[in-house]
Order: C-alpha cells, then structure tokens, then sequence
C-alpha cells in the first residue's frame, strides 16, 4: 500500500509539473503575443508618425515658400514704391523753368508769387515745401500743355494742387507745390 500512494503522489507531482509547466508556456506565450503586438503597433505608429511628419515638413517647407514668395513680392513693391519718391535735391527752380516752360507752351506768364514755404523733418531728412500761385494767359489748351510741361520737367517733385481757367478772358490760375532739400542744407 505505501507504493501506490507514492506512484499517485509522483503521477499527481508530474501532473501538477506539467499544468504548472503548461501555464508558464500559456504565460510566456501570451506575454510573447503581448510584446510581438506592441512591436508591430510601434511599428505602425512609427510609420504614421514617420509619414505625418513628412507631411508636416513638406507643408511647413510649402507654407515657408509661400512667405517667401510674399516677403519677395512685397520687396518689390517696396522697391517699386521707394523708386516712385523724387530723388531730393535742390528745390525746383521754378521762376526760370516756368519762364521757358511758358515761352514753349505758347503762354504769356503774368505771374508767379510764393503762397507759402514749409521746413520739414521727414525720414529722408529736412524738406522744403514751397507752394506757389502762377498765372497764365493763353488758350485753354495751351495752358493744358504748360500743366503738363512743368509736372513732366519736375518729375515727382512738382505736384499741381488747384487750377482754374477762364476761357473767355484766356486766362489761367494754377497753384503748384515743389519740395526739394532747402539750399542752406545743401554742401
């Protein structure tokens, strides 16, 4: 009798051996499966993250070019708008152009008087702004043509402010504007 319980006790030992050895299996199995899992969901996160993050670069490289083309455009217009201020220097003569601007228009001058003279500090430094008050005699289109001889021959530093024309009595008023830098500046 005592070797039958023995040969129960190590049939029960090997059993219990083996359902031990089988769970750990199960267990190593199962946390194989776990990790084996993990690796392939890293794997597709990375490569999402891999491809989001291609996307990211090619839209910020996208998003960079269009600055560019804008802070480009907008340097141009820059340009564009700096090169369209008068190159500043003395003021415009106008007692002796206007002369020779009228002679040319086939207008008698009658007169020119200065309304007012202004200093101004502006970025591109001091600035003289003179306003004047000229009078014409001649034809209606004459007188176009002297307003168009004086702003071309002053380019961007006479500006006409007011013009009036009496036809009946041939006869015109204009009221121009130059700037330039004042002569006690200049070296």
């Amino acid at each position: 009798m005592n070797q039958k319980p023995s040969k129960i006790s190590v049939l029960r030992i090997g059993i219990i051996a083996s359902v031990i050895a089988a769970m750990l299996n199960v267990i190593l199995l199962g946390a194989t499966f776990q990790r084996v899992s993990a690796s392939k969901q890293i794997e597709a996160d990375t490569q999402v993250l891999e491809e989001n993050y291609s996307e990211l670069v090619k839209v910020n490289q996208e998003q960079l070019d269009d600055l560019q083309n804008e802070l480009s455009l907008l340097n141009a217009e820059v340009s564009e708008l700096e090169a369209s201020f008068p190159e500043l220097g003395s003021s415009f003569a106008l007692y002796q152009r206007a002369l020779g601007l009228s002679n040319k228009s086939n207008v008698d001058l009658r007169s020119i008087s200065r309304l007012a003279s202004d200093i101004q500090e502006t970025t591109s430094g001091t600035i003289l702004f003179n306003d004047y008050n000229i009078e014409l005699s001649g034809t209606l289109v004459d007188c176009f043509t002297f307003i168009e001889e004086i702003e071309t021959a002053g380019m961007d530093t006479v500006v006409m402010q007011y013009a009036s024309f009496w036809p009946e009595e041939t006869l015109c008023s204009l009221e121009i504007k130059t700037m330039g830098i004042p002569a006690v500046l200049e070296d």
